[in-house]
């Protein structure tokens, strides 16, 4: 696997390469330079991560993010934190001549460098994100995708790169995948609940910016172009206002009934034509077209006084004509002007007396290149560049002519029934500049909680797991510690206990008999089973074992009465140990012991009963000397045997205060 992951990380970076050789020699924009050279070093750090060299690996990698992330602050800021102008001077200072736009690689290439250069920082391990990184990245590279085929022409910004820059991540991401799927576990619980609610929150908030930038995307455009419209409006205000003025003009003179004087000429339009800088002249016509009067007074207007519109403006015959002969007001399509410069004029009759005679008419030339510069004097053509033109003739454009934004706005413009076309295409500093940056924000902080949630749910169900592994551990501690000391219990009762017979043994009997040295009487019994060795001969071992066990049920049921103690003291002998128990009554208590064995329906080979013969001894005075006690005990035993077994025989009792 690691193999392959080194194979897909150095066709990436083989790409990469390529992809800079032909940027460079075809003179391609910037950025297409800028993101195969970026995604040429995150390569080359993976690879130098998979030879070992770790350490300058992590070292470009660490160079790669530090440049990613001024990127990525140069996408977040607002402009009235740090402007667009301030990081184009940034740019110029860093490669002369070069705005930030021109070189700064899409805004998804960005991010999914970002992604992958920190997994390459973190080794990609589980722990500290690795899974979510690489996810988090393939579906940055899903959504270029998406934008490949399925373009928005709406996008102000570049946020995918093309096609060879994508294959180039994808190939790079399967390197690093591949690389890191050896340190993960995809069956560890931990992992499988930690990613998934993680790379839910990271779908959502690509959705959400997906939607995000798209809407504020067209609410600029829309704002912008309301603009572009509310400008035309205004300009067909202005021109409105002039023709309504003109009018008023052309009326003055029909209150009079002759030539107007050049004094009362000038002194009358000398206003008007100051307030409408774009009106070149204001003529007077008479009924022959020629011009006698005219505003202002400057040699190129003074060289077209005396001419005859008919003869010297053939193009604007039928307006003069519909002015001087119909009475009605003209207006020239566009035409070549006598001042040389493309234009409308507007002839405005002047009818006088009853019998409405036409005493000339006022002719306003107006120059749509001089229009076009009082509309421009009101917009900054820094920020666009706007053009005038009528059917295909470009009157005047003002502005960049590079660096200009994606948008166009194409506004009609209605001057005097004549229909111009204003365009306006905004520059791409001018909108970056108004542009909000709160899709990308939100994208970047999204994914970034995306990140902390799964570094917290990881961290979470580690911590979960080792608490219950110490859980765990801490139940069986316990559990061993009951284990170890039952075993201790059953140590310790084994070492005071017959294995066979579950009683006391000599050793407990012992211990007993001195915790009550100071107890008088003392009575001790020692009993033997009569004839023993013939039940293991001809009965076999267990059966014998099952007449020991009866016996010391019965001794036991007899003794324990009495407070005493009854002990299995070897091979087929037990003693009882009776503190405060004087001899007729140890007597007693041995005789119902061996009349109830004798009962017990036991027998030998032969048919015969099984019997015991018992000694019983009582300490009644002095020190207690155990070896004179049982010495006494074991007298009384034998003579029990000798007499003729299944019997009882006492000792005198015992005083050892005095000497014997």
């Amino acid at each position: 696997m690691r193999r392959f992951a080194f194979l897909l990380t150095s066709a990436a970076l083989l790409l990469a390469l390529l992809a800079m050789v032909q940027a460079v020699t075809r003179l391609a924009p910037a950025h297409a330079l800028v993101q195969p050279l970026l995604i040429a070093c995150v390569a080359v750090a993976q690879l130098l991560l998979m030879l070992r060299w770790r350490l300058i690996g992590q070292v470009l990698a660490a160079v790669v993010m530090t440049v990613l992330a001024v990127i990525l602050l140069s996408y977040m800021l607002p402009e009235h934190w740090i402007s667009l102008r301030a990081w184009n001077r940034l740019s110029d200072w860093l490669a002369p001549e070069l705005g930030l736009e021109a070189w700064r690689p899409a805004l998804l290439v960005t991010l999914t460098l970002s992604l992958q250069a920190t997994g390459i920082l973190t080794h990609a391990r589980a722990a500290l994100g690795g899974p979510l990184l690489l996810g988090s990245a393939a579906m940055l590279l899903a959504i270029q995708l998406g934008e490949h085929y399925a373009p928005d022409d709406m996008h102000l910004l570049r946020y995918a790169g093309d096609l060879n820059h994508q294959s180039m991540l994808w190939l790079l991401l399967g390197g690093q995948l591949l690389g890191a799927l050896s340190h993960w576990r995809p069956s560890d619980l931990t992992l499988r609940r930690s990613l998934w609610p993680s790379l839910v929150l990271a779908s959502l908030t690509l959705l959400f910016w997906h939607q995000q930038k798209s809407a504020t995307d067209r609410t600029l455009h829309a704002e912008v172009q309301a603009e572009g419209q509310a400008l035309a409006e205004q300009l067909t205000r202005d021109i409105d206002a002039h023709l309504d003025a003109m009018e008023r003009f052309a009326n003055i003179w029909t209150l009079f009934d002759q030539l107007p004087g050049r004094l009362d000429w000038a002194n009358q339009a000398a206003p008007y034509h100051r307030d409408f800088r774009y009106i070149l002249n204001i003529a007077f016509v008479d009924p022959d077209s020629r011009i006698l009067r005219v505003h202002p007074p400057n040699g190129l207007n003074q060289r077209a006084l005396g001419a005859r519109l008919y003869d010297a403006q053939p193009a604007g015959r039928a307006a003069v004509s519909q002015a001087l002969e119909h009475q009605r007001a003209g207006r020239t399509e566009v035409i070549e002007l006598l001042q040389g410069e493309p234009g409308i004029i507007h002839y405005l009759p002047i009818v006088v007396g009853a019998e409405r005679r036409t005493l000339g008419a006022v002719a306003m030339a107006m120059s749509l290149p001089r229009l076009a510069e009082t509309l421009f004097e009101s917009v900054d053509v820094r920020q666009a560049r706007f053009t005038l033109q009528t059917g295909g003739q470009v009157l005047a454009r003002r502005g960049p002519d590079a660096l200009l934004g994606p948008w166009q706005y194409t506004t009609q413009l209605d001057i005097a029934d004549r229909p111009l076309t204003l365009t306006m295409q905004p520059s791409q500093a001018s909108l970056l500049a108004r542009q909000t940056r709160y899709p990308t924000v939100s994208l970047i902080v999204g994914l970034t909680l995306a990140i902390l949630l799964y570094l917290v749910l990881y961290t979470y169900g580690t911590l979960e797991r080792q608490h219950r592994r110490v859980h765990v551990a801490n139940s069986d501690l316990r559990r061993e510690i009951r284990t170890r000391t039952q075993l201790q219990r059953e140590v310790e009762w084994l070492a005071r206990h017959d294995e066979l017979t579950q009683l006391p043994n000599r050793r407990l009997f012992m211990e007993t008999l001195g915790a009550h040295a100071d107890s008088r009487p003392l009575s001790v019994l020692i009993c033997d089973i009569d004839h023993f060795k013939r039940i293991n001969d001809h009965h076999g071992h267990l059966v014998g074992d099952r007449f020991l066990n009866r016996l010391g049920q019965i001794g036991q049921a007899a003794v324990e009465p009495h407070e005493g103690l009854f002990s299995r003291y070897g091979g087929e002998e037990f003693v009882a140990c009776l503190p405060g128990v004087p001899l007729e009554e140890a007597e007693a208590i041995a005789e119902v012991i061996r009349r109830r064995l004798e009962q017990a329906d036991l027998h030998h080979h032969d048919g015969s009963a099984l019997t015991v013969s018992i000694g019983v001894v009582t300490l009644v005075a002095g020190p207690l000397d155990v070896a004179v006690l049982m010495q006494a005990a074991d007298d009384a035993l034998y003579r029990a045997k000798h007499e003729g077994r299944n019997r009882v025989r006492t000792a005198r009792p015992l005083d050892l205060s005095a000497p014997s």
